[in-house]
């Protein structure tokens, strides 16, 4: 990132808009991509929206583009009236549905069977072979 004078207004306009926002607001946006923060900054002004969707650029890896589109579909406010994009209700038994609809929204874990729990780290790759 560089020091130009646009960069210096949108890094003033950053501190600005979130200087005084909620804690777990600000932990969001610190690691958003930059650009991401700025379209966040020019389209939402409302710190609970704004959380919303950092929320879900962070845990479904969404792109500056898809960010623009759900902010364009207005995602926010149409959360609750969205249908579901999947057919688990329809085809697996309840129980099942249920653990298949939520296992999007948990984090993965990326070990391997046999390790201990995903903790495999650089040192335990290079002393495997």
């Amino acid at each position: 990132m560089g020091l130009s004078p646009r960069n210096l207004w949108n890094m003033k306009r950053f501190y600005e808009r979130y200087f005084q926002a909620d804690p777990k607001l600000q932990r969001c946006v610190a690691v958003l991509p930059w650009r991401h923060n700025m379209l966040l900054i020019e389209k939402i002004h409302k710190d609970d929206e704004a959380l919303f969707y950092a929320e879900k650029v962070i845990t479904l890896g969404w792109s500056r583009d898809i960010l623009l589109n759900y902010l364009k579909a207005d995602a926010y406010h149409r959360r609750k009236h969205l249908p579901k994009s999947h057919n688990f209700n329809e085809t697996l038994p309840e129980i099942l549905a249920e653990q298949a609809d939520e296992m999007p929204r948990s984090s993965y874990n990326l070990g391997f069977p046999g390790s201990n729990a995903g903790s495999c780290g650089k040192r335990n790759w290079n002393n495997a072979s």
